[in-house]
């Protein structure tokens, strides 16, 4: 079977990524109607790609209530 495949299922995802190459605050982005392919992975374009280190692709919409690092930058910020 050929992975390379797209199907015709598309996806909603949430992505999460840091500002390539050393980026220190996570990003979240919600992407909508991706192609998947035969193995069930989202196809992200080069563009999207393109400046971000990708940590995670989740399905669905996801809210981030709180991550690794947010209260120490938090913090920092405030007491500056």
């Amino acid at each position: 079977m050929n992975q390379n495949k797209i199907t015709a299922e598309v996806k909603t995802v949430t992505v999460l990524y840091y500002d390539a190459p050393a980026g220190l605050v996570m990003h979240n982005d919600v992407l909508q109607s991706l192609p998947v392919n035969a193995n069930g992975r989202v196809l992200l374009t080069d563009e999207f790609r393109e400046g971000k280190s990708i940590i995670a692709v989740l399905e669905g919409e996801c809210k981030i209530l709180n991550s690794l690092g947010e209260r120490v930058y938090e913090t920092k910020v405030l007491t500056d």
